[in-house]
């Protein structure tokens, strides 16, 4: 306990946000009333009270919201999570946690330097004071009103601070642990549980999606080898293993794409979805332009 503050109500390894100050006011209540301090009508059962409500931005879902537009509550965290990386300029973008640390950077813009003041609420007594949501401090008894004023008033500004770090490391924390899912690619397993057969487009899908994810995360070991498992997943079932096989060998090379390579796998995102709509007679078609272009050295 410092300066004859006590924590009344409350957990002091949690803050809530909502806090009521309290000081009791040790002067005569007939000298009290004679007072000309405009305080002084706020002073009831010898009790000066005052209250702040600093719950605002206070979780990933709230920072999300306000600078982000993704509405977690609304969409879901599934369709939220897609949200966020479209809005973070496409999978290129998203499979770089560099750029979501970055906007973790500018946080520190949220929080005002200008505290939100508390303001003097009349309570009548020690019961209605303790039964009021949140945290309730006692910040000491007061022989003067004007250092009983200060102290109600400058305690909540403290708290705000200590609240505001609270907060602010939680936001951290729950940030991070996207930054985490991102990393590890959890955010793909609702696409590598898709499959080609309830596809309705599947040379969209593989040169929209599929291939692009590939390329994008060739650079990370970990990010490429979660891409090539979606895409296996995406193609499980598929009658020609040596077209997936030619697909993933062509985009693991360790040479950088040339034109043609990228033609390559333009047909054989081609082939695959005719040879899935049995369409064999452009199958035929597809399979010479790609020996042709493997012959073309």
């Amino acid at each position: 306990m410092v300066f004859d503050i006590e924590q009344k109500k409350g957990n002091p390894l949690h803050l809530d946000g909502r806090v009521t100050v309290y000081g009791k006011i040790d002067i005569d209540p007939s000298d009290l009333m004679a007072m000309k301090h405009p305080i002084a009508s706020m002073v009831h059962g010898g009790f000066l009270v005052a209250q702040g409500n600093f719950k605002e931005q206070n979780n990933l879902k709230d920072f999300l919201k306000s600078e982000m537009g993704v509405n977690l509550e609304e969409e879901g965290l599934g369709e939220g999570l897609a949200q966020l990386l479209e809005k973070m300029d496409g999978i290129e973008s998203a499979l770089d946690p560099q750029k979501l640390r970055d906007r973790l950077e500018n946080m520190e813009e949220l929080e005002d330097f200008i505290p939100t003041p508390a303001k003097i609420v009349p309570f009548h007594t020690l019961e209605e004071i303790l039964s009021q949501a949140g945290d309730v401090f006692f910040v000491g008894t007061f022989k003067n009103i004007g250092n009983a004023v200060l102290s109600v008033n400058a305690f909540p500004i403290i708290y705000q601070a200590h609240y505001r770090e609270q907060e602010m490391q939680k936001v951290r924390n729950e940030i991070e642990s996207l930054i985490t899912q991102i990393e590890s690619s959890d955010t793909k397993v609702p696409q590598s549980a898709k499959n080609f057969k309830n596809s309705e487009d599947i040379e969209k899908e593989l040169l929209k999606d599929y291939i692009p994810d590939m390329l994008y995360s060739k650079a990370d070991e970990k990010s490429f080898a979660a891409s090539k498992d979606a895409f296996k997943a995406f193609l499980r079932g598929y009658r020609f293993d040596e077209d997936v096989d030619a697909v993933l060998g062509t985009i693991s090379a360790e040479k950088e794409l040339t034109p043609k390579d990228y033609k390559l796998l333009e047909l054989y995102a081609k082939k695959i979805d005719l040879v899935t709509r049995e369409d064999f007679s452009k199958v035929d078609s597809v399979c010479r332009e790609i020996d042709e272009l493997k012959n073309n050295t």
